[in-house]
Protein backbone atom coordinates (compact mmCIF):
# COMPACT_ATOMS: atom_id res chain seq x y z
CA UNK A 1 0.00 0.00 0.00
CA UNK A 2 2.80 2.41 0.94
CA UNK A 3 4.68 1.58 -2.28
CA UNK A 4 1.55 2.18 -4.35
CA UNK A 5 0.97 5.53 -2.63
CA UNK A 6 4.56 6.64 -3.17
CA UNK A 7 4.33 5.66 -6.84
CA UNK A 8 1.10 7.64 -7.20
CA UNK A 9 2.63 10.69 -5.53
CA UNK A 10 5.73 10.48 -7.75
CA UNK A 11 3.65 10.25 -10.94
CA UNK A 12 1.45 13.11 -9.75
CA UNK A 13 4.54 15.22 -9.06
CA UNK A 14 5.86 14.57 -12.56
CA UNK A 15 2.50 15.48 -14.08
CA UNK A 16 2.25 18.75 -12.16
CA UNK A 17 5.91 19.60 -12.78
CA UNK A 18 5.42 19.08 -16.51
CA UNK A 19 2.88 21.88 -16.52
CA UNK A 20 5.15 24.37 -14.75
CA UNK A 21 7.50 26.28 -17.07
CA UNK A 22 11.04 27.02 -15.92
CA UNK A 23 10.73 30.40 -17.65
CA UNK A 24 7.89 32.28 -19.31
CA UNK A 25 7.45 35.62 -21.00
CA UNK A 26 3.93 37.05 -21.14
CA UNK A 27 4.85 40.31 -22.94
CA UNK A 28 2.21 42.23 -21.00
CA UNK A 29 3.59 45.66 -21.81
CA UNK A 30 7.19 44.67 -21.03
CA UNK A 31 9.99 42.26 -22.02
CA UNK A 32 10.51 40.76 -18.57
CA UNK A 33 10.09 37.15 -17.61
CA UNK A 34 7.08 36.31 -15.43
CA UNK A 35 9.30 36.23 -12.33
CA UNK A 36 11.15 39.41 -13.40
CA UNK A 37 14.50 37.61 -13.19
CA UNK A 38 15.54 38.24 -16.81
CA UNK A 39 14.47 40.35 -19.77
CA UNK A 40 14.80 40.51 -23.52
CA UNK A 41 16.88 43.39 -24.83
CA UNK A 42 15.56 46.00 -27.24
CA UNK A 43 12.94 48.72 -27.77
CA UNK A 44 9.60 46.90 -28.03
CA UNK A 45 6.32 47.62 -29.76
CA UNK A 46 3.24 46.03 -28.26
CA UNK A 47 -0.11 45.04 -29.73
CA UNK A 48 -3.36 43.47 -28.55
CA UNK A 49 -3.03 39.83 -27.55
CA UNK A 50 -5.21 36.87 -28.56
CA UNK A 51 -7.74 37.82 -25.86
CA UNK A 52 -8.01 41.38 -27.16
CA UNK A 53 -6.07 42.89 -24.24
CA UNK A 54 -4.26 46.03 -25.34
CA UNK A 55 -0.43 45.86 -25.18
CA UNK A 56 -0.59 42.20 -24.23
CA UNK A 57 1.58 40.85 -27.06
CA UNK A 58 4.94 41.72 -28.61
CA UNK A 59 4.87 42.96 -32.22
CA UNK A 60 7.83 42.00 -34.39
CA UNK A 61 8.14 43.64 -37.80
CA UNK A 62 11.53 42.62 -39.16
CA UNK A 63 12.88 43.18 -35.67
CA UNK A 64 14.56 40.71 -33.30
CA UNK A 65 15.16 40.46 -29.56
CA UNK A 66 17.41 38.27 -27.45
CA UNK A 67 17.80 37.26 -23.81
CA UNK A 68 20.28 35.18 -21.85
CA UNK A 69 18.24 32.33 -20.33
CA UNK A 70 20.17 30.01 -18.04
CA UNK A 71 17.29 27.51 -17.94
CA UNK A 72 17.50 26.59 -21.63
CA UNK A 73 17.92 22.78 -21.89
CA UNK A 74 21.33 21.82 -23.23
CA UNK A 75 22.74 18.82 -25.14
CA UNK A 76 20.04 16.14 -25.48
CA UNK A 77 18.08 17.10 -22.36
CA UNK A 78 14.24 16.91 -22.56
CA UNK A 79 12.43 20.13 -23.34
CA UNK A 80 9.21 21.79 -24.46
CA UNK A 81 8.83 25.29 -25.91
CA UNK A 82 5.40 26.78 -26.57
CA UNK A 83 4.32 30.16 -27.92
CA UNK A 84 1.27 31.92 -29.37
CA UNK A 85 1.84 33.57 -32.76
CA UNK A 86 -0.28 35.74 -35.09
CA UNK A 87 1.19 36.38 -38.51
CA UNK A 88 0.70 39.89 -39.90
CA UNK A 89 2.29 38.96 -43.22
CA UNK A 90 2.72 35.69 -45.12
CA UNK A 91 5.15 36.68 -47.87
CA UNK A 92 8.38 36.31 -45.88
CA UNK A 93 9.81 33.58 -43.64
CA UNK A 94 8.95 34.04 -39.98
CA UNK A 95 11.84 33.05 -37.71
CA UNK A 96 9.88 32.82 -34.49
CA UNK A 97 12.46 31.68 -31.95
CA UNK A 98 15.62 29.65 -31.48
CA UNK A 99 18.80 29.06 -29.50
CA UNK A 100 22.02 27.12 -29.86
CA UNK A 101 24.95 26.89 -32.23
CA UNK A 102 24.57 26.99 -36.06
CA UNK A 103 25.88 23.46 -36.53
CA UNK A 104 24.16 20.18 -37.30
CA UNK A 105 22.09 19.05 -34.33
CA UNK A 106 23.27 21.88 -32.08
CA UNK A 107 20.40 24.32 -32.70
CA UNK A 108 16.75 24.25 -31.57
CA UNK A 109 14.30 26.68 -33.12
CA UNK A 110 10.90 27.30 -34.70
CA UNK A 111 10.11 28.87 -38.06
CA UNK A 112 7.12 29.27 -40.36
CA UNK A 113 7.99 29.74 -44.02
CA UNK A 114 6.27 32.08 -46.48
CA UNK A 115 2.88 30.81 -47.61
CA UNK A 116 2.28 29.46 -51.10
CA UNK A 117 -1.26 28.68 -52.16
CA UNK A 118 -2.46 29.03 -48.59
CA UNK A 119 0.04 26.47 -47.21
CA UNK A 120 3.38 26.87 -45.47
CA UNK A 121 6.12 24.72 -43.95
CA UNK A 122 6.48 24.86 -40.18
CA UNK A 123 9.88 23.65 -38.97
CA UNK A 124 11.63 22.53 -35.83
CA UNK A 125 15.08 23.70 -36.86
CA UNK A 126 18.06 21.62 -35.76
CA UNK A 127 20.43 23.13 -38.34
CA UNK A 128 20.81 20.63 -41.11
CA UNK A 129 18.23 18.71 -43.13
CA UNK A 130 18.78 15.56 -41.09
CA UNK A 131 18.13 17.49 -37.86
CA UNK A 132 15.03 19.40 -38.98
CA UNK A 133 11.40 18.35 -38.54
CA UNK A 134 9.16 19.88 -41.22
CA UNK A 135 5.37 19.76 -41.74
CA UNK A 136 3.19 21.54 -44.29
CA UNK A 137 0.13 23.27 -42.84
CA UNK A 138 -2.56 25.75 -43.92
CA UNK A 139 -1.67 29.29 -42.87
CA UNK A 140 -3.87 32.37 -42.54
CA UNK A 141 -3.05 35.97 -41.81
CA UNK A 142 -4.31 37.62 -38.59
CA UNK A 143 -5.05 34.28 -36.92
CA UNK A 144 -3.58 33.25 -33.59
CA UNK A 145 -1.81 29.85 -33.53
CA UNK A 146 -0.40 27.93 -30.57
CA UNK A 147 2.92 26.21 -31.37
CA UNK A 148 4.68 23.59 -29.24
CA UNK A 149 8.04 21.86 -29.81
CA UNK A 150 9.00 18.85 -27.69
CA UNK A 151 12.09 16.64 -27.47
CA UNK A 152 12.56 13.78 -24.98
CA UNK A 153 16.14 12.86 -25.89
CA UNK A 154 15.15 10.68 -28.83
CA UNK A 155 11.79 11.80 -30.29
CA UNK A 156 11.16 15.26 -31.75
CA UNK A 157 7.58 16.53 -32.16
CA UNK A 158 5.93 19.61 -33.64
CA UNK A 159 2.39 20.67 -32.62
CA UNK A 160 0.02 23.44 -33.59
CA UNK A 161 -3.16 24.26 -31.68
CA UNK A 162 -2.59 21.16 -29.56
CA UNK A 163 -2.55 18.79 -32.55
CA UNK A 164 0.54 16.75 -33.43
CA UNK A 165 1.82 17.71 -36.88
CA UNK A 166 4.99 15.65 -37.18
CA UNK A 167 7.02 13.13 -35.17
CA UNK A 168 10.60 12.09 -35.97
CA UNK A 169 12.56 9.52 -33.98
CA UNK A 170 16.30 8.99 -33.80
CA UNK A 171 17.53 12.57 -34.21
CA UNK A 172 20.51 13.12 -31.93
CA UNK A 173 20.51 16.67 -30.58
CA UNK A 174 23.39 18.35 -28.78
CA UNK A 175 22.03 21.87 -28.34
CA UNK A 176 24.60 24.37 -27.12
CA UNK A 177 23.85 27.94 -26.09
CA UNK A 178 22.01 30.10 -23.60
CA UNK A 179 20.99 33.04 -25.81
CA UNK A 180 17.32 32.83 -26.78
CA UNK A 181 16.44 34.74 -29.95
CA UNK A 182 12.99 35.76 -31.14
CA UNK A 183 12.51 37.13 -34.63
CA UNK A 184 15.70 35.75 -36.09
CA UNK A 185 17.44 32.52 -37.09
CA UNK A 186 21.02 32.72 -35.81
CA UNK A 187 22.07 36.04 -37.44
CA UNK A 188 19.21 36.39 -40.00
CA UNK A 189 16.24 38.53 -38.98
CA UNK A 190 12.91 37.89 -40.72
CA UNK A 191 9.48 38.12 -39.13
CA UNK A 192 6.17 39.98 -39.36
CA UNK A 193 4.12 38.70 -36.47
CA UNK A 194 2.81 39.22 -32.94
CA UNK A 195 3.89 36.73 -30.28
CA UNK A 196 2.55 36.05 -26.81
CA UNK A 197 3.07 33.77 -23.82
CA UNK A 198 6.42 32.17 -24.63
CA UNK A 199 7.06 29.29 -22.20
CA UNK A 200 10.06 27.01 -21.65
CA UNK A 201 9.83 23.61 -19.93
CA UNK A 202 12.57 21.22 -18.79
CA UNK A 203 10.44 18.18 -19.71
CA UNK A 204 8.99 16.78 -22.92
CA UNK A 205 5.25 17.24 -22.52
CA UNK A 206 2.97 14.43 -23.66
CA UNK A 207 0.35 14.76 -26.39
CA UNK A 208 -2.32 15.10 -23.73
CA UNK A 209 -0.42 17.78 -21.84
CA UNK A 210 0.18 19.81 -24.99
CA UNK A 211 -3.54 19.66 -25.82
CA UNK A 212 -4.42 20.64 -22.25
CA UNK A 213 -2.02 23.58 -22.43
CA UNK A 214 -3.68 24.74 -25.64
CA UNK A 215 -7.23 24.32 -24.35
CA UNK A 216 -6.47 26.13 -21.11
CA UNK A 217 -4.96 29.15 -22.87
CA UNK A 218 -6.99 29.52 -26.05
CA UNK A 219 -9.45 32.41 -26.41
CA UNK A 220 -12.98 31.58 -25.28
CA UNK A 221 -15.68 32.80 -27.70
CA UNK A 222 -17.91 35.44 -26.15
CA UNK A 223 -21.57 34.44 -26.36
CA UNK A 224 -23.92 37.42 -26.40
CA UNK A 225 -27.44 36.67 -25.27
CA UNK A 226 -30.11 38.59 -27.13
CA UNK A 227 -32.86 40.08 -25.02
CA UNK A 228 -36.19 38.35 -25.73
CA UNK A 229 -38.52 40.31 -27.98
CA UNK A 230 -41.67 41.26 -26.15
CA UNK A 231 -44.97 41.19 -27.99
CA UNK A 232 -46.65 43.22 -25.26
CA UNK A 233 -48.28 46.35 -26.55
CA UNK A 234 -48.90 49.41 -24.45
CA UNK A 235 -52.40 50.72 -24.94
CA UNK A 236 -53.69 53.82 -23.18
CA UNK A 237 -57.48 53.98 -22.87
CA UNK A 238 -59.18 57.31 -22.29
CA UNK A 239 -62.60 56.97 -20.64
CA UNK A 240 -65.51 58.21 -22.69
CA UNK A 241 -67.91 60.77 -21.28
CA UNK A 242 -71.16 59.07 -20.40
CA UNK A 243 -74.41 60.29 -18.95
CA UNK A 244 -75.87 58.74 -15.88
CA UNK A 245 -78.55 56.27 -16.65
CA UNK A 246 -82.06 57.20 -15.50
CA UNK A 247 -83.11 53.59 -15.44
CA UNK A 248 -81.59 51.77 -12.48
CA UNK A 249 -80.61 48.21 -12.97
CA UNK A 250 -82.99 45.91 -11.21
CA UNK A 251 -81.29 43.96 -8.41
CA UNK A 252 -80.64 40.37 -9.39
CA UNK A 253 -80.05 41.18 -13.05
CA UNK A 254 -76.75 41.54 -14.93
CA UNK A 255 -76.29 44.06 -17.68
CA UNK A 256 -74.11 43.21 -20.73
CA UNK A 257 -71.71 45.84 -22.09
CA UNK A 258 -70.79 46.76 -25.65
CA UNK A 259 -67.35 48.28 -26.24
CA UNK A 260 -66.50 50.66 -29.08
CA UNK A 261 -62.96 51.94 -29.71
CA UNK A 262 -62.16 55.25 -31.40
CA UNK A 263 -58.97 56.74 -32.79
CA UNK A 264 -58.73 60.36 -33.96
CA UNK A 265 -62.48 60.70 -33.71
CA UNK A 266 -63.28 57.65 -35.84
CA UNK A 267 -64.48 54.28 -34.64
CA UNK A 268 -62.13 51.39 -35.37
CA UNK A 269 -64.25 48.66 -36.98
CA UNK A 270 -63.98 45.10 -35.73
CA UNK A 271 -62.41 46.00 -32.36
CA UNK A 272 -64.26 45.07 -29.19
CA UNK A 273 -63.55 43.90 -25.65
CA UNK A 274 -62.42 40.46 -26.83
CA UNK A 275 -59.65 41.62 -29.16
CA UNK A 276 -58.66 45.03 -27.84
CA UNK A 277 -55.11 43.78 -27.14
CA UNK A 278 -54.59 43.30 -30.90
CA UNK A 279 -54.34 47.07 -31.30
CA UNK A 280 -50.91 48.58 -31.99
CA UNK A 281 -49.35 50.73 -29.29
CA UNK A 282 -51.09 54.09 -29.05
CA UNK A 283 -53.73 56.21 -27.34
CA UNK A 284 -57.43 55.39 -27.94
CA UNK A 285 -60.90 56.48 -26.81
CA UNK A 286 -63.10 53.69 -25.52
CA UNK A 287 -66.86 53.88 -25.24
CA UNK A 288 -68.78 51.39 -23.12
CA UNK A 289 -72.50 51.00 -23.86
CA UNK A 290 -74.92 49.14 -21.67
CA UNK A 291 -76.74 46.35 -23.44
CA UNK A 292 -79.88 44.44 -22.52
CA UNK A 293 -80.19 43.14 -19.01
CA UNK A 294 -79.83 39.43 -18.41
CA UNK A 295 -81.00 37.52 -15.41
Amino acid sequence: MKKTLLTFLFVSFLSVNAQNPVQEFNFNGNLNSADNSISFLGAPTFASDRLGVANGALRLNNKAFQAVVGDLPQANKPRTISVWVKFNGLTIPNYILGYGTPANGQYFGLSQQAATGGNSDVSLIGWGDTSNVVASVPLAKDTWYFYSLTYDGAISKVYRNGELLKTVEGISRSTKGYILNIGKLNASTSINADIDDLKLYAVAMTDEQVMESYNSSKPVPVVTESAPVSNTRKITILPAKTTASNSPVTEGYKTSKNVEVFSQGKQIPGINASNITDLPEGTYLIKVISGSAKK
